[in-house]
């Protein structure tokens, strides 16, 4: 499927714009008028992105929690949504974001729906968003509905921001040592060379392999980099946009151990905070569930969530679906069956959001305190072997003179 952008008319002439997926521009034209929406121009949507590298100018997560936290609290105290989207584009710096609110007060004043305007701005908004605003402008509670998208977004990205914390610290102490590994390797192990000459013996192994690799480094570092680079960006591009990738990839990171428990508690809070907003903004359950999929992070999570939305479709309960799927603990399944039981099911999903929050806290903390010291022993071993193949020689000879038997 791809994407297209639309400018149409609706059945009261209203202007609309968005985004809507379709094999070709004929079937998103067709689709559009099926839907009672006259097309008046269809174009691709253009992306500036190379294998969903972004290069354009997406609103990061940061601002869109702030954007949304400011125009629920307009709404909430009674500014007509046009009239805060000016308030707010008089207060914000950043261009991206002002002409995010440039062009959604020009869609909104020219008629078009909140949700039809949101929707403009898929890198931003996903599908969770514009079908909870869509919701709140159904049911005439659009104030209420961007109060709770507020605190859902920016729990959401609390979430998110934990999982990064987590990875922050190896992820530069593997930098760091990688160049003092490569320092150690093209530069202090060449000028070790002429002193290793005047020994006149064989060198150990291990400082052999070492010099051979820092000849090879010296004449090919270039190409190295290249390599390593292309590898970095293709194997990027693969997991991202190829499906057997992306699954390979994905299941990988719910397996890692420590770590995958720790990304997997984050999948289930995603989970039951995104179904939580869209079942209390009163968006019925199979489309709840198919927007939750998409919304996933992880495709094995996506998958699992497709077959429990096909499953309720069937007649089946939520919480009986859920049950079957070795993903989600039985805790789920059966907080779910309270909420189907109580007619709570939203403040259900709710608390559990807040119990997994609590978890990944405690887990962030620990896997932290944990990680700091195995990375450390790790790398200081790499780099601690590596001196000892340089001086190896210098001990051997030393050794050897040592232990020769005077005459």
């Amino acid at each position: 499927m791809r994407e297209f952008s639309y400018k149409a008319r609706g059945k009261d002439g209203a202007a609309a714009q968005g985004i809507i997926e379709a094999e070709s521009e004929q079937a998103a034209s067709t689709l559009l008028i099926s839907k009672g929406i006259v097309p008046i121009d269809i174009k691709e949507a253009s992306k500036s992105s190379l294998g969903g590298i972004s290069f354009g100018n997406k609103v990061s997560r940061k601002d869109k929690v702030f954007f949304i936290r400011q125009l629920a609290t307009m709404t909430h105290a009674g500014l007509p949504i046009s009239q805060a989207l000016s308030t707010l584009l008089e207060q914000t710096s950043r261009k991206n974001v002002k002409k995010m609110i440039e062009q959604m007060t020009r869609d909104i004043e020219a008629g078009g729906s909140m949700s039809s305007a949101f929707g403009a701005f898929p890198d931003t908004f996903n599908k969770t968003d514009i079908s909870i605003i869509a919701a709140g402008e159904a049911s005439g509670k659009i104030d209420e509905v961007l109060v709770h998208m507020a605190d859902q977004t920016e729990k959401t990205y609390k979430t998110l921001k934990k999982i990064k914390t987590v990875f922050i610290y190896p992820a530069f102490l593997s930098v760091v040592v990688i160049g003092v590994v490569a320092g150690l390797i093209i530069f202090i192990l060449p000028q070790m060379e002429s002193l290793y000459k005047s020994f006149n013996s064989t060198l150990p192994l291990p400082t052999r392999f070492l010099i051979a690799t820092s000849h090879f480094l010296a004449r090919y570092f270039l190409l190295v980099l290249l390599v390593a680079v292309a590898a970095f960006i293709s194997a990027r591009i693969y997991t991202r946009t190829n499906e057997t990738g992306k699954y390979i990839w994905h299941r990988i990171k719910i397996n890692v151990p420590l770590v995958g428990k720790f990304v997997a508690l984050s999948y289930l809070s995603i989970f039951t905070r995104t179904l939580a907003s869209l079942i209390a903004s009163g968006v019925p359950i199979l489309d709840a569930l198919q927007i939750v999929s998409e919304a996933m992070p992880n495709v094995i999570y996506s998958d699992s969530i497709t077959r429990v939305k096909d499953k309720v479709k069937q007649g089946k309960a939520l919480s009986a679906s859920l049950k079957e799927e070795e993903l989600f603990p039985i805790m789920v399944s059966q907080m779910i069956a309270v909420g189907e039981s109580t007619g709570e099911l939203d403040t259900m999903l709710q608390n559990m959001a807040d119990y997994y929050d609590d978890e990944l806290d405690n887990m962030t903390k620990s896997l932290q305190s944990l990680l700091e010291p195995i990375m450390i022993v790790i790398m200081g071993g790499i780099v601690g072997t590596i001196i000892i193949c340089i001086l190896l020689p210098v001990y051997s000879i030393q050794n050897f003179q040592n232990f020769t038997p005077k005459k």
